[in-house]
């Protein structure tokens, strides 16, 4: 299925991917080119619980605040080496050339600082084994998202950068 009322260009498709569903570039995306607008209805920390196993298809924008996302910000999956970041909370950017049919993964720990984890099946080289809270990373790592603008306005507050 294309998903194109999100993101005009490039077109963007949702397929099968090594760990499920993902989301695809149909078109190259430069570097820097905002991909898509993350959506969906704001949650608190108890609803997204209520959710079950479809909790894991929030975004934490928040301290107490989630989206429910909607496609395809649903299908993005996790890489410990990503090619796309959050910025300014749902703008998903990318950080290098992303060729056509290249799935597009951001770094879920980007977005987590609720002591949410998980184990990673991300297959990068240099995988972490595991998608923890932001402040879990190694600080030199920390470092480079701050720098690349990649982490999560709640989070920058909370670290008091």
């Amino acid at each position: 299925m294309v998903i194109d009322s999100f993101a005009p260009a490039p077109l963007l498709e949702i397929a099968p991917s090594d760990i499920g569903l993902g989301v695809f570039a149909r078109e190259p995306i430069v570097e820097g080119h905002t991909i898509c607008v993350l959506r969906g209805p704001l949650l608190n920390l108890q609803e997204v619980r209520a959710k079950g196993a479809a909790a894991g298809n929030v975004l934490q924008v928040g301290t107490n605040r989630y989206l429910d996302l909607e496609p395809p910000g649903r299908y993005l999956n996790h890489a410990c080496v990503p090619n796309a970041g959050l910025r300014d909370d749902t703008r998903l950017v990318a950080l290098s050339h992303i060729p056509a049919d290249t799935e597009i993964r951001f770094d879920y720990s980007t977005t987590i600082g609720d002591g949410w984890t998980m184990p990673c099946a991300c297959g990068a080289v240099g995988c972490r084994g595991k998608i923890a809270a932001f402040q879990c990373l190694p600080a030199e790592l920390r470092q480079r998202y701050l720098t690349w603008d990649i982490v999560q306005r709640f989070l920058w507050q909370e670290l008091g950068a």
